[in-house]
């Protein structure tokens, strides 16, 4: 089920007894959550009728709060939110007896789990709510979707187009950061009836994702004291060397992939399918990589999982390691 279908049968009144909500958009998994609450708990009752679960809750714990009778109204609300017995390493005591209570859930409740990540399929209670439960996956909007939820946020101001690529760019496309980033943006365009580029380049802060572009863009231009100040802010901010690294091979590892393919003959529609990129991302991607030759990008992204390794199993420390393979990466062609 979509989180559109669910939203729609939710209003209908058709409220199934349990679902697994789960994906990297969590505002609007949020959102489905107040709205499912809102249906089902009578205004002012809430906390009666509500039981919300975390961690290493006790699975008979649950069960008993499933069966406890609502009060005025015909449905409790059981969030259970990374739940060690679906979210866990190891599988929880009393797991087991669980998985078969489900076959029986009581119709007087509505449980609704709750997944940072992607369910992990060897787990029992995984497996089990497959045929139990609804499963709706929160993924991040398209470009055409994020562009529609962005304009209508900011009405009665109009948003162009080029100002939500640039944000989702520079922020990130997940909607808890761009609600943040869209009421600055309100509050700078003052009078102005439309927020633009230029706005969006004045004030968003941009994400370590969109620093690291950056970054890359600077070294290869031969501007390395940029990509330095760049990478002294990341750290400021609260980012690790470790995690730089990680996001520099990252990103190199899609540029070379991108510059592979290209050089393949694959249009770039094929290479957004075939690596999971937004349109948006992979044109700028996609722009950055043709900078390079094939070799020059393939030596930038061995710099980087050597540097790495050589972190990672103590012959250079961390510092050393990040600002040798900036001098590195400068002299990708």
């Amino acid at each position: 089920m979509t989180y559109d279908q669910l939203f729609r049968t939710v209003k209908s009144g058709d409220i199934r007894p349990a679902y697994l909500f789960y994906g990297p958009e969590t505002y609007v998994l949020g959102t489905a959550l107040d709205t499912l609450r809102a249906k089902i708990l009578p205004e002012g009752l809430e906390a009666l009728n509500q039981n919300l679960f975390e961690g290493a809750a006790d699975a008979q714990a649950v069960m008993d709060a499933a069966e406890t009778l609502p009060l005025m109204c015909d449905r409790r609300l059981i969030v259970l939110r990374d739940w060690a017995a679906l979210a866990g390493k190891a599988e929880a005591a009393g797991v087991d007896r669980f998985v078969k209570w489900l076959d029986n859930i009581p119709d007087t409740c509505c449980l609704v789990f709750v997944l940072s990540d992607a369910p992990d399929n060897r787990k029992k209670l995984t497996q089990a709510l497959k045929a139990k439960a609804e499963w709706v996956e929160f993924t991040l909007l398209s470009d055409a979707d994020l562009y529609k939820w962005c304009a209508r946020y900011v009405k009665p101001r109009a948003i162009e187009p080029d100002a939500v690529e640039q944000l989702a760019f520079m922020a990130g496309r997940g909607l808890t950061g761009l609600v943040q980033e869209l009421d600055k943006l309100a509050a700078f365009a003052g009078d102005r009836q439309a927020i633009t580029r230029a706005d969006v380049e004045a004030i968003v802060t941009p994400s370590t994702e969109c620093t690291v572009f950056q970054m890359i863009d600077c070294l290869m231009k031969g501007d390395g004291g940029r990509a330095q100040l760049l990478l002294k802010n990341m750290l400021e901010n609260g980012e690790t060397r470790i995690g730089t690294l990680a996001m520099l091979t990252r990103q190199l590892r899609m540029l070379t992939h991108i510059r592979l393919l290209r050089a393949q003959g694959m249009t770039l529609s094929e290479i957004e399918r075939k690596l999971s990129l937004n349109h948006y991302a992979a044109t700028r991607a996609a722009q950055q990589a043709g900078r390079f030759s094939p070799e020059g990008l393939e030596r930038g992204y061995q710099a980087c999982v050597d540097t790495d390794y050589a972190v990672k199993s103590g012959r250079v420390r961390d510092v050393a390691g990040l600002d040798a393979l900036m001098i590195r990466l400068g002299e990708m062609k």
